[in-house]
């Protein structure tokens, strides 16, 4: 039952990580959309603020000069009271007056209106102006190609009829030495209704784009985080970055009109041919949202596989415990076992002797034999955990000198000849005649050999025949200890090093689970390792491994 209410919970676990990955990943592509929608509206928000400033500036000019009347003095106070306002004066470059027949130019420092002819880039408004009938209020207050502004005036008062024409030779002469050109003296309109009369302030394009757009771009975006252009037409006026827009083709993230604040009876004339375009300094709006999205998705799910490995590895970690908890139960059964049997047969012994009950001399002897060998078995129990909470609680051998390697494998064969005799098993020794010594400590590597030579008699023994074999081996002594018997299974092999592991099989088989964990260590200690023949049809091999002596 415990197992089973582990696995739902870790499915549970898994089912709720793999639904915060999916909201986790909604709530990310919500957070990028709300992004680009944020940066989006804090540039189009600077790009309109821009407008705003510039129509702001452009509609005091006009409220300022609107239903003045044609005269100097009037144009004049108005000028100036316009001029002391604004933010700039050089915004308007000229002030002319017009009506559909004649066009005088006012002169701020004099203060005076003086006849002059159009302008070329006036001949749009002449035109414009030449379509209005008398008394029609016509009104375009901004002529997009100059740019100028077109404000409405106060029509003239009449005035008396001319003279009569005199002859040529009895006109006085003009300003420039002619007899009264026609474009010096315009027709009047005498007699019907006065011709609409305008104010054209013509705005300085060097003023706009060398100090107001600049002033105003730096206002708009203060932390130049936004490449900023105002385009007329198919012209770049102004950009804050030279290398964007390359044309006016150009793809903006974000494009706002300009000087088009126009009252609603005029919206009829078309868009204005100004704007603003704006997008992102660097990268480009969607390819910076794509990189923060991704970023997101890569740290939310870094920070999901995290606590999925975290719960892997608590989960491996606990069943690990509660492995090394099963198998030192099992250990301290085993051993509990495997001391009670010796016990017991010395107790039963002693006592029959004590009693007199044995007296026999050949009795005695088989006795005495049977006590010598529960003894050995007791003894190379308590020295195997000795043993394991020994190298524990060390890290390398307790003392280093240089060992004879046959010396070293004929004491630790002689330990376990009467092993060897009890499961009717033949020890057969191939040594090299070459070897060098090892260095090192001679009781930990005996220990380490008796290890191997008795776990082989003890798992492989229904083989009747171990072999101990030793060689040079890339400048190390190779022990191998191998048997006939039944072999390892494949689920064991992975574990065959584990304290307290015992295999499946060895139920049948006394010991305590550290025989083949103190030979490993013992090996690392030295510097050497301990392997096992992985791919064998029968029986099993073990193949200690220590670097040669320096003096070997």
């Amino acid at each position: 039952m415990p197992h089973r209410w582990l696995l739902v919970l870790a499915a549970i676990l898994a089912a709720a990580l793999a639904l915060l990955g999916m909201l986790q990943y909604r709530w990310i592509d919500e957070v990028s959309v709300a992004q680009e929608r944020r940066e989006r509206g804090a540039m189009e928000l600077g790009a309109r603020r821009f407008s705003d400033d510039v129509d702001r500036e452009l509609n005091r000019a006009m409220v300022a000069f609107q239903g003045a009347q044609v005269d100097p003095f009037e144009i004049a106070h108005r000028y100036s009271d316009w001029a002391s306002s604004a933010r700039d004066p050089r915004l308007i470059f000229a002030i002319y007056t017009a009506n559909a027949n004649e066009i005088q130019q006012f002169v701020p420092r004099e203060g005076q209106l003086v006849d002059t002819a159009w302008p070329p880039i006036l001949f749009e408004v002449r035109e414009f102006l030449a379509t209005l009938q008398p008394g029609a209020p016509g009104r375009r207050p901004l002529i997009d190609d100059v740019p100028a502004l077109l404000v409405p005036m106060r029509p003239q008062p009449r005035r008396p009829p001319p003279p009569p024409e005199l002859e040529p030779e009895e006109r006085p002469p003009g300003p420039d030495g002619d007899y009264g050109s026609p474009q010096r003296r315009p027709q009047r309109n005498d007699g019907g209704p006065p011709l609409p009369q305008f104010l054209i302030a013509i705005i300085d394009r060097n003023y706009l784009s060398h100090d107001l757009f600049p002033e105003l771009a730096r206002a708009a975006f203060p932390a130049g985080e936004a490449d900023l252009a105002v385009l007329d037409a198919d012209r770049i006026v102004y950009r804050t970055n030279a290398a964007w827009p390359r044309s006016a083709s150009d793809v903006p993230e974000v494009a706002v009109p300009l000087m088009s604040n126009r009252p609603p009876q005029e919206r009829d004339l078309g868009p204005t041919r100004w704007r603003i375009v704006v997008r992102r300094h660097g990268d480009s709006l969607a390819d910076t949202v794509a990189k923060s999205r991704l970023r997101n998705l890569v740290l939310a799910f870094a920070i999901l596989f995290l606590l999925a490995a975290s719960f892997a590895l608590v989960a491996v970690l606990a069943r690990r415990a509660d492995r090394l908890r099963r198998q030192q139960l099992e250990f301290v059964a085993g051993i509990t076992h495997e001391l009670n049997t010796p016990l017991a047969a010395l107790s039963s012994a002693g006592q029959n002797l004590a009693d007199g009950i044995i007296a026999e001399p050949p009795q005695v002897a088989q006795y005495g034999a049977m006590i010598v060998r529960e003894s050995r078995r007791l003894i190379d129990m308590v020295g195997q955990v000795l043993d394991f909470a020994g190298i524990q609680a060390r890290s390398g051998p307790r003392r280093v000198e240089s060992v004879d390697v046959p010396s070293l494998i004929d004491d630790a064969v002689a330990h376990c000849r009467w092993l060897a005799e009890e499961a009717g098993v033949k020890l057969e020794t191939q040594i090299a005649n070459d070897l060098p010594s090892i260095d090192g400590d001679p009781s930990a590597l005996e220990r380490a050999v008796q290890n191997l030579v008795a776990n082989a008699i003890r798992h492989g023994g229904d083989g009747e025949w171990v072999g101990i074999r030793a060689e040079r081996s890339n400048g190390a002594v190779a022990i191998t200890v191998e048997d006939h018997g039944r072999g390892i299974a494949p689920r064991d092999l992975p574990h065959l090093f584990e304290p307290f592991y015992r295999g499946r099989d060895a139920s049948r088989v006394r010991g305590t689970g550290l025989g083949l964990t103190i030979v490993q260590e013992i090996a690392a200690a030295h510097g050497g390792n301990v392997e096992v023949e992985r791919r064998r049809q029968r029986g099993a091999a073990f193949t200690l491994r220590i670097p040669a002596g320096q003096h070997g």
